[in-house]
């Protein structure tokens, strides 16, 4: 988790700026939730429809490349999270379990009809786990891009050395005081990275007593191109992969893949990848 924190911090500022001038095009409206203005954007027909969730602190416009090529074919829904992008913030807390119900009030408001594909990077991936056990009727395939885990803190205390741990530790106390661009970004971090002293955050504790759907096809892409420093991305890599690729001992249509040709923004770097494995999904789900 160190290396897609860092790699997160470095991009933010430069994804913030690219956002707001990537919405040049869009179609989007305003949707009111708890009397707040939230930024939906529904493009395209056909079922089922793909439902796209950003990472932390990130707008809707971060899958653009990808939604473009698939709305051609399905219908697609995206969104800023309360207090991100174009939304405006809701009074509450923005724990991922809140922000799955969110979701799926937005989609009720809009008449967005299930079942759903549900694409998701870093963050959003504990917000795609969220929903599909709320509403497990309504997930018909599940895309996550780069996920985050509720043991990625915990393993990186592990394999550390003492004086290392407490660097690492460290690293993470900061990010909480950082301010990102969007107004809630500094409240999603909260949950984040508040953790325990078993080395669990309020939203890893959330979605590490979740069930893995057991029933529906789902496709896991991990980036392993590493571009900063981290002795320890060798060890934290190979937990990463184990641990997805467990879920098949639970989900024989689980589908771990890796790649070389982009780093932590799969969606931004090698979108064709992303668009690909949402097609071989939706073909899946067709059989």
């Amino acid at each position: 988790m160190k290396i897609i924190l860092k790699i997160t911090l470095v991009f933010l500022t430069v994804v913030g700026i690219s956002s707001w001038i990537f919405y040049e095009g869009d179609q989007g409206h305003f949707v009111y939730l708890n009397g707040k203005k939230q930024y939906v954007l529904v493009e395209g027909s056909g079922q089922p429809t793909i439902v796209f969730l950003t990472g932390k602190g990130c707008a809707q416009t971060d899958f653009k490349k990808v939604y473009q090529q698939i709305k051609n074919t399905n219908q697609i829904f995206s969104y800023d999270r309360a207090g991100l992008g174009q939304s405006e913030a809701i009074r509450n807390d923005r724990r991922v379990d809140t922000m799955a119900f969110e979701l799926h009030e937005l989609l009720i408001k809009e008449n967005i009809k299930p079942p759903y594909v549900l694409v998701g990077h870093s963050l959003g991936g504990y917000i795609m786990r969220c929903f599909v056990n709320q509403y497990p009727q309504l997930v018909s395939g599940m895309v996550f891009v780069e996920p985050s885990h509720e043991y990625e803190f915990s393993n990186g205390i592990a394999i550390r050395t003492d004086s290392d741990q407490v660097v690492f530790k460290n690293d993470f106390k900061s990010f909480l005081k950082m301010e990102g661009r969007f107004k809630a970004d500094k409240q999603e971090s909260k949950f984040s990275f508040d953790f325990d002293s078993l080395g669990f955050s309020t939203n890893q504790r959330i979605v590490k007593g979740l069930k893995i759907p057991d029933q529906i096809p789902i496709t896991v892409l991990i980036a392993k191109k590493v571009d900063v420093d981290n002795d320890y991305i060798d060890k934290e890599m190979e937990y990463k992969i184990q641990y997805f690729e467990h879920w098949k001992e639970i989900n024989p249509k689980v589908k771990v893949m890796t790649t070389l040709k982009s780093g932590y923004f799969i969606q931004k770097e090698n979108p064709e990848l992303v668009i690909h494995e949402i097609y071989e999904l939706l073909n899946k789900i067709g059989q």
